[in-house]
This record gives structure tokens, sequence and C-alpha cells, in this order.
């Protein structure tokens, strides 16, 4: 027999080898591929349990989540008040985003929008002459609606802002005009209401 040719015995026992490397191969690889799924699925149920540590949440953030209000999606205002704010200033952030929108027993509907970049807010008013804007009346500037940036947050959801000497307040519950006018409209319909 040559140096090169095994005998049975020798044989089998690189074949027993062989198998036994390959099985010890398959089983890290086993290893690695249920290790990194694992960790797949704790990373997946961190997002979606808001990356904390347990599922139970401790009282301090049971306290801070009674404080905030629930996230609602910003509803955006008309697009005709987008496009007239970009008319009047081009750097403004559209489009311009609903924080406040009221209609009267008196025929006076206003929104009071803010900048896409939370910047700036702006006051929109329509005085009715045919139709509300839901059923189709759009305001023009100078005829039967007053748009103007540089509205002022007073606290207590209530804005006004100041147009030739007349100011416009406006809360949920209503329209308030003084200056060179003066009258107080109720609410009819607010949102968000009051």
């Amino acid at each position: 027999m040559s140096r090169f040719e095994a005998g049975p015995e020798q044989e089998s026992s690189r074949t027993f080898t062989v198998v036994l490397l390959s099985l010890l191969i398959l089983a890290v690889i086993g290893a690695l591929f249920g290790y990194v799924l694992g960790r797949r699925d704790i990373d997946e149920n961190k997002s979606a349990s808001g990356d904390g540590p347990s599922a139970a949440p401790s009282a301090v953030t049971s306290a801070a989540a009674t404080r905030r209000a629930p996230s609602i999606p910003p509803t955006p205002c008309p697009g005709f008040i987008s496009q007239a704010a970009k008319a009047q200033d081009a750097k403004a952030a559209v489009p311009l985003m609903l924080v406040q929108y009221i209609r009267t027993a008196h025929d006076h509907e206003v929104w009071i929008c803010q900048e896409a970049d939370g910047s700036g807010l702006w006051y929109q008013g329509h005085d009715k002459r045919e139709a509300f804007y839901d059923d189709g009346e759009v305001p023009t500037e100078g005829v039967n609606g007053l748009l103007r940036p540089g509205v002022t947050a007073k606290g207590n959801r209530t804005w006004s802002v100041m147009n030739e000497g007349t100011t416009y307040t406006v809360t949920p519950g209503g329209l308030k005009v003084s200056g060179g006018q003066n009258f107080t409209d109720t609410a009819t319909q607010a949102n968000p209401p009051a």
C-alpha cells in the first residue's frame, strides 16, 4: 500500500471529522442567525413601546403622559390663506396650519393660522356676503376679507391683531373688534371648540 492510500479505519475517521466539523460550522451559523434575529425583535419591541427598558411605565413617565395632550395631527388652513400669505410675505413658511377657526352669529368667520415652521401667526377674517367659505365664498382682501400677519397669542386661547387702529381679538367664544369699529360677535362654531 502506498503512503497516499488510506486504510478503511483512517478513512472513516476522516469522514467522522468532516461531519463533526460541518455540524459545528452549521451550529455556529445557526446561533449567529438566532442572535441577529433576536436582537432585531428586541429593537422592534423597544420602538413600539417608546424605547423604554420595560413594558410598565414608571411613575414619572405616567405623570408626564397625563399632563400632555394627545397628539393630534395638525390641520392645514384653507389653501387660499397660504397662497395669500405667501403673496404678502415671500418668506412666509407655508402651508399655514390651523390654530383656531370660528364662525359667528353675525356672518363672520375667522382663521388663526400658524406658519409651517411654527414661527408667525396670521389672521384671516371673512365677512360673509353670500356664503361661508365652506359653501364656496372665498374672502377677497379689501372687499370681504382681511389677512394680517403679526397675530399675538395672549394666552388662554386668545389671539389679537391690529389693522389701522382696529384690534381684532379672537377666542373660541367669538370675535371682539375695538378701535375704528366696536362690536362683539358670539361664536356659533369653533374648531377646536371652546
